[in-house]
């Protein structure tokens, strides 16, 4: 059985890097996945997708332009790819559904890394008014919010790394209540787990992790661990799987990815797992999972048969649209 509605809380466009250093990117990471189109991901039977531009430096000073307006030329391309897919640009849990039953891809705005903004609300306001719904504040750096678990430079070798002080700032703290009070979805992925449970409290709405997992399956730094899992939870929020793998880090099969689902779930509600996939955005999966177009597998797992019907639908998309729609209430 298919569940009804599939959401994939965390992609990007094939776009989100100008053409020179994403063909670059490509070259030096071996083996990187293919680009997935928002019109493959409908036709492997995604419904809607969180489509997120990136916002912090390592994307941003490639376009050649300020950080905001790299970010806004990133949306604008992730609205013509939408429109060029027949999908259908939206803001709202309704909206969703309204477009699943139209049998056209929904997409909603995001942006991972809320560098561009630097410390003026009015920006964060201004996506907002755009039709952001979705933000991961911090990414693969420390910056004027809080502080990141692992900067991009241990993503790629043993690089020298600047850091600040550990935890969410005072303009972190401020940014989680604008967030809230404009009806985006504070995005704790990234962020080191000071600064994670700092959102936590500072949060009157859920927060979520789009894309992770448990520590306690597997100690890659970017997961969980049960005490962050059960903060999450205690906002209403969810904790994403995540089908990354690369240089032994990560999910390493489709079965460990349902592992990391069986964990969150005996620890806190299957309620409180969904899916983020990380498409166009990873530069290795892990094995049996190749692009978007195997979404439709992970819910079939063997190890996913300890879930009620109820629990997948929830899992693949029902659970973060109770969160969007709470934050956007």
């Amino acid at each position: 059985m298919s569940p009804a509605l599939v959401v994939d809380t965390h992609t990007h466009s094939v776009t989100y890097l100008p053409r020179l250093p994403a063909g670059v990117f490509r070259a030096v990471v071996r083996g990187h996945p293919e680009d997935v189109t928002f019109a493959d991901a409908h036709a492997a039977g995604v419904h809607a997708i969180v489509a997120k531009a990136v916002g912090d430096p390592l994307v941003t000073r490639w376009h050649l332009r300020t950080p905001f307006q790299a970010v806004q030329k990133q949306l604008e391309s992730i609205r013509d790819e939408a429109s060029r897919a027949g999908a259908r640009t939206v803001r709202t849990a309704a909206d969703v559904r309204a477009a699943a039953a139209d049998g056209v891809l929904a997409v909603i705005l995001g942006l991972e890394g809320a560098d561009c903004t630097g410390t003026d609300l009015g920006l964060l306001a201004r996506l907002a008014g755009d039709g952001v719904r979705v933000v991961v504040p911090v990414h693969l750096g420390d910056n004027q919010i809080g502080t990141t678990c692992l900067p991009w430079q241990k993503y790629v070798g043993p690089l020298p790394v600047r850091r600040q002080t550990q935890g969410l700032t005072t303009f972190g703290a401020e940014f989680v209540r604008a967030a809230n009070d404009l009806g985006v979805v504070i995005d704790g992925s990234h962020a080191d787990e000071p600064t994670l449970l700092a959102m936590v409290e500072h949060s009157s709405a859920p927060v979520i992790c789009s894309h992770a997992g448990a520590q306690a399956v597997s100690s890659f730094e970017r997961y969980l661990s049960d005490e962050a899992i059960r903060a999450v939870a205690g906002t209403g929020g969810v904790i994403g799987l995540w089908p990354y793998f690369m240089r032994g880090q990560g999910t390493p099969t489709l079965a460990a990815l349902a592992a990391h689902a069986r964990h969150i779930a005996d620890l806190v509600g299957a309620e409180h797992v969904c899916l983020g996939t990380d498409m166009n955005g990873v530069p290795g999966l892990a094995h049996g999972y190749r692009s978007e177009t195997d979404v439709p597998r992970i819910s079939k797992q063997p190890s996913m048969a300890g879930f009620s019907d109820a629990d997948v639908d929830g899992i693949m998309g029902e659970n973060f649209l109770r969160v969007l729609e709470a934050v956007t209430r």
